[in-house]
């Protein structure tokens, strides 16, 4: 699934999501992880933290649960 897909499926506003500043690696994912966000989708801690290629609205950052995680997943299966 691509980002657009992703974002309609957490009905999320890419100009509302947290901008990723320079360029992230695994480092910069783990760090983001361990700050303590919110899921995006239900509001529960989060678990991951993915970066969606937005185009014009650039890399922005998508927190997530695991139980929300999965369900974006497996929606595209």
């Amino acid at each position: 699934m691509d980002a657009t897909g992703m974002l309609h499926l957490l009905n999320a506003e890419p100009t509302l999501l947290p901008p990723v500043q320079g360029d992230a690696n695994g480092d910069g994912i783990e760090a983001r992880r361990a700050e303590g966000h919110n899921c995006l989708r239900c509001g529960k801690p989060a678990d991951t933290a993915l970066i969606a290629d937005l185009g014009p609205h650039d890399k922005r950052w998508l927190d997530l649960c695991f139980g929300c995680f999965n369900t974006v997943r497996l929606a595209d299966q």
